[in-house]
């Protein structure tokens, strides 16, 4: 603030200068002395011509034009030099505008400069630490402190742009001020000083869905992805992730991300009334639209008396490529021929779904709930073209230990 004083002091010494040097200056004597040796030679040689012209009869009025002569040279004289001389400007008189300077310059800038907003800044960076102590400790709540919080903070980052915690509480703070242009460029430059920070890429990823622009959306997708490749069981991500296929109409995704978030939150989790009925929207949208695999499972003669009196039909169905399951479904064991369906909400992955598939194949094996009993009953299909709407017919024919 001194800086900015002197900054103000210099400028208004500068101005003052430029009025009043130039009144200091003294009259060049030698202006006025030139003018009369030049007039007084110019007279003399007029003369000395009209004396030559009379000579040889060219002009006759010499007296005439010797008055007109010296009229001329009257009317080239300055009005100073033939009125009365004046008494020199005082200094002292230069004093009231100078302080008419300093008062106009100062006023204009009082009200046109933002000198009030500008020590609302300093004031607001001087609460910066205690402000910061308060959002710490969660006793930031009132909108005009994280406001100023926000602010402190945004000055700050000028003189230290890396600080990754610096952008992602003036992130928060902007979700608390509801603004979510500020949010998201906080945790955009965030993320970018720490792509690998979870917490940041859940975030931003989130903030990124919001967006209408498609492709911030779809780089929110990718972000989630990403995490849950190395963190599978990120209930965070898993629902991010979910929220952000619901809102593209993507609700096979959304089932899968939100299924495993209710295997993994305890019973008694917040939020998961919501979970559960954005989950049952998503599955009647899936229904709706009618893409599934139809399964008709049937049982050869010969594996008849094989049949545990208590046991599970496990449902895989493979690619026609790789032996990893794409989708799975489990049912009890009961009387055949049986017919299911499965869709994307039975897939395994969320990056892999069912409706992804060109080629299945379809994979039946009945077990028995007693441990003891290892024998499994196995039947397979051929591979089929696979569009959404085909039924696969499997029959179980084999044993295997």
């Amino acid at each position: 603030m001194i800086a900015f004083w002197l900054t103000i002091i210099v400028l208004l010494v500068i101005a003052a200068a430029l009025l009043i040097v130039p009144t200091l200056g003294k009259p060049d004597p030698n202006a006025d002395t030139d003018r009369d040796a030049i007039n007084k030679a110019y007279y003399q040689q007029r003369l000395t011509e009209l004396s030559a012209d009379e000579d040889q009869g060219v002009i006759g009025e010499r007296d005439t034009m010797i008055a007109e002569l010296q009229h001329n040279l009257l009317e080239d004289i300055p009005d100073s030099e033939r009125a009365t001389k004046q008494a020199p400007l005082g200094k002292t008189a230069l004093i009231p505008g100078v302080l008419l300077l300093v008062v106009v310059s100062l006023g204009l800038y009082f009200h046109t400069g933002g000198l009030a907003q500008v020590m609302q800044w300093q004031q607001i960076v001087k609460m910066l630490p205690e402000l910061r102590q308060k959002a710490d400790s969660g006793q930031l709540v009132a909108t005009e402190d994280i406001a100023r919080f926000g602010l402190g903070l945004r000055t700050e980052l000028l003189s230290d742009p890396d600080n990754v915690r610096d952008w992602t509480m003036l992130g928060l703070a902007g979700l608390k001020l509801g603004d979510g242009e500020m949010a998201l460029q906080a945790y955009e430059k965030a993320w970018q000083l720490s792509p690998k920070d979870s917490y940041i890429q859940i975030i931003y990823a989130k903030l990124l869905t919001r967006s209408n622009n498609p492709n911030d959306i779809q780089q929110a997708s990718d972000i989630l992805k990403n995490i849950l490749k190395t963190e599978p069981d990120n209930t965070d991500a898993l629902s991010a992730l979910a929220m952000n296929a619901f809102g593209q109409g993507n609700f096979n995704e959304a089932i899968m991300a939100w299924e495993k978030v209710l295997t993994l939150l305890p019973a008694d989790a917040k939020g998961l009334d919501v979970i559960r009925s954005s989950l049952a929207y998503a599955k009647a949208q899936v229904t709706s639209n009618g893409y599934r695999l139809a399964v008709k499972l049937a049982l050869s003669p010969e594996m008849t008396s094989h049949l545990p009196a208590q046991g599970k039909v496990m449902i895989a169905v493979l690619d026609g490529e790789s032996p990893i399951p794409v989708a799975v479904k489990q049912l009890p064991l009961d009387k055949f021929p049986l017919e299911l369906a499965l869709d994307d909400s039975n897939s395994m992955m969320p990056a892999r779904l069912l409706s992804s598939l060109k080629q299945v194949k379809v994979k039946a094996t009945i077990t028995s709930n007693d441990q003891a009993d290892t024998q499994r009953l196995i039947g397979e299909s051929d591979v089929h073209t696979f569009s959404g709407k085909e039924t696969v017919d499997v029959t179980i024919g084999q044993i295997k230990q």
